[in-house]
């Protein structure tokens, strides 16, 4: 069985960089690579999906409102996430928007699994 770094490891071979994201695909790799894996938020994604037409181009400011969506239904948000979630969006409406590739996508995701990486190493000391 691949693990999520073989995964994104062999995505980041197989697909040339330049080569534009869709929602869908970007919704599903983050599901596959295990970035968003609690199963509300899951249902949530897939439920997105339903209702945006599959060829829609995924894009910067989709993606932070997507997983900012998602951090804002977690159980353990407090009032400061929600803060910090709040200017990080205020800041969002200032930007240009642009749409993903994957050569763009690729590497937000290896952040996020090494960010996870990390809290779960954290725990574990």
């Amino acid at each position: 069985m691949l693990t999520e770094s073989k995964t994104l490891a062999l995505l980041q071979v197989t697909v040339p960089p330049d080569t534009a994201l869709s929602v869908a695909a970007e919704v599903k790799i983050l599901e596959i690579l295990g970035i968003i894996s609690n199963p509300e938020a899951v249902k949530a994604m897939n439920l997105a999906l339903s209702l945006v037409p599959p060829a829609t181009p995924a894009t910067a400011h989709g993606l932070v409102q997507l997983l900012t969506g998602l951090m804002r239904q977690h159980a353990k948000l407090t009032q400061k996430h929600n803060d910090t979630i709040s200017k990080l969006l205020a800041t969002l409406s200032t930007t240009a928007d642009v749409a993903l590739t994957f050569g763009t996508f690729l590497p937000i995701c290896e952040a996020l699994l090494k960010a996870s990486k990390l809290k779960h190493t954290a725990k574990s000391s």
